[in-house]
């Protein structure tokens, strides 16, 4: 059996919805220790508002009447200049869409929204450079080995830090949900994050943390500390050209509630737990990862747009 070791590919977070929290891309690598570049997208999708149930029925809407959507187009690129020392870029480039139905748009006396009469809806759109992110992992310990009777385990510990590179472009005076439509969140947040791999013959179970300290931009806001943990199951199918893993998996996101201009936001932060399916593809220095993420247990914190599904999409290069 020849000798493979995987490692998570990325643990970059997104921040454009503050009950979507910092989940990251999850992949397979079989081509650890490798110079590589990648393209990937994220597309997330809501529905709901920061109104009440009570709010929402005394003009005769419901959720159903309010969407939200959250697209990243990422570059990612990791890089080893050591054997033991793993560096991973992501520049991000965000479009964010909010909307209502046309009967939303006109029972709120809403105006300045874009309406496109052929949907029936009124839409904005925020979109530009997001956050970029640097994160730097160090090989704990790796202990691996080409019989197949051995249990190979991988550990990875580092540091990272979201740079305030991305659009934040909120009036003075404006409502603290504004602030999670931005492509960036003006504020430099330091982070942390652990990857575990174990592996038994073609099976393997990757488990991730990572936990982020966010700090206030200059608008006097700040999104809430977040903590993620996922855990998930691979299987290696071999064919003559191709390596293919199929991969199931638990996530689960926390973050705290905003703070803007020095108070705790009521309808922001809260938890949500997702189940992963994924199938990643390797054709010599080539690969595809797909996924699909479906939230299953929510606790939202006050009125907020809730999460439906999310599908990733990734297509990478090794150069070495």
């Amino acid at each position: 059996m020849r000798k493979i070791v995987f490692i998570l590919l990325a643990l970059i977070p997104y921040y454009a919805q503050s009950c979507d929290f910092c989940n990251g891309y999850l992949g397979l690598n079989p081509h650890f220790k490798k110079n590589s570049v990648s393209i990937r997208n994220q597309s997330r999708f809501f529905k709901g508002t920061e109104m009440s149930a009570t709010e929402l029925d005394g003009m005769g809407l419901s959720k159903k009447d309010f969407f939200e959507t959250r697209v990243n187009y990422e570059l990612f690129a990791q890089y080893y200049p050591t054997q033991k020392l793993q560096l991973i870029l992501s520049v991000p480039y965000v479009f964010n869409r909010d909307g209502m139905s046309d009967k939303a748009a006109h029972a709120m006396g809403v105006t300045h929204h874009n309406l496109n009469h052929e949907s029936k809806e009124a839409t904005n759109t925020y979109q530009g450079i997001g956050d970029v992110v640097l994160v730097s992992h160090y090989q704990v310990f790796n202990i691996n080995s080409t019989e197949e009777d051995k249990v190979g385990q991988r550990l990875m510990v580092g540091p990272g830090i979201k740079l305030p590179t991305g659009i934040c472009d909120v009036p003075e005076g404006s409502e603290s949900h504004t602030f999670v439509h931005q492509p960036g969140t003006g504020s430099w947040d330091p982070m942390i994050s652990m990857i575990y791999l174990v592996k038994y013959k073609r099976s393997g179970l990757m488990a991730n943390l990572s936990y982020m300290v966010t700090t206030k931009n200059k608008q006097n806001f700040r999104s809430g500390n977040k903590l993620n943990t996922n855990v998930t199951g691979f299987y290696q199918i071999t064919s003559k050209r191709f390596n293919i893993y199929p991969n199931i998996g638990f996530y689960w996101e926390y973050a705290a509630k905003d703070i803007y201009l020095s108070e705790k936001q009521g309808n922001s932060g809260g938890n949500i737990s997702y189940l992963h399916n994924g199938i990643d593809i390797y054709y010599k220095r080539f690969a595809l990862n797909t996924a699909f993420q479906l939230p299953i247990l929510k606790t939202l914190n006050g009125n907020q747009a809730e999460i439906s599904f999310k599908v990733l999409t990734g297509f990478s290069f090794t150069f070495n």
